[in-house]
């Protein structure tokens, strides 16, 4: 059970969130301020996560491991709840950052993806009939809603991606870490490409994880789960 939510996290992640938009990070609730807050899941700064928002969330992704024969008991269910809760705080701090350095999405973007979405078309043409139908039926939610989830989606994604590039591996950089990991340089060229893959996925984990916890620094997140 555990191993299929490791190998899957990403993609339940997305279903969640987005559906096809983007991935969202995953951050831990540990190092946020606890409170008690009757409506509020998580607060980040003035921005409130409600309940409301996360068990539909938390419910999308629970459908997904039941659909893929995945068996839910309640210490599994609190930990959809936990790991969905992280995925919607980090949008959140994401989406803020993007604002504080002018970033935004733009409505020609929304509608593109929309449009050329596979699920709101027949015959190769948006039919806006169905795009209102499945919003409100299978996700529960308003157009205007899924359009502001998506906006958020690519937004997070957006800043996401612009913080990942200032980090890039230097060949000297590579060298020296294969060097330290391994105290010789035997097999470098054949173990390159996988070694500086792994490299590069650890410095953008460290990277996101120092920019969140110096958001967290400057900006309150608060979060109420455990205090129902």
């Amino acid at each position: 059970m555990i191993s299929f939510l490791i190998k899957y996290k990403k993609a339940i992640l997305i279903i969640t969130l987005a559906f096809f938009i983007g991935s969202i990070g995953y951050i831990g609730l540990d190092s946020y301020q606890r409170g008690t807050f009757k409506d509020t899941a998580a607060s980040v700064g003035s921005a409130k996560i409600t309940y409301r928002t996360l068990y539909k969330a938390a419910d999308a992704q629970a459908r997904f491991l039941r659909n893929n024969g995945v068996d839910l008991d309640e210490n599994m269910t609190q930990m959809i709840n936990q790991q969905v809760l992280s995925g919607l705080i980090s949008e959140e701090v994401l989406n803020q950052a993007a604002k504080e350095f002018g970033m935004a999405v733009s409505d020609y973007e929304i509608a593109l993806d929309i449009h050329s979405s596979p699920q709101f078309n027949q015959n190769g043409t948006f039919n806006k009939t169905a795009y209102e139908y499945a919003v409100k039926h299978q996700l529960g939610v308003t157009p205007a809603q899924f359009e502001d989830q998506i906006r958020r989606s690519k937004l997070a994604d957006r800043f996401r991606m612009a913080l990942y590039s200032v980090y890039k591996l230097t060949p000297e950089e590579v060298r020296f870490a294969y060097l330290t990991q391994n105290g010789n340089m035997k097999n470098f060229d054949k173990n390159k490409k996988d070694f500086e893959k792994q490299l590069f996925e650890t410095k953008m984990e460290t990277a996101q994880q120092a920019f969140f916890d110096d958001f967290n620094n400057r900006v309150e997140i608060r979060t109420f789960l455990d205090e129902q």
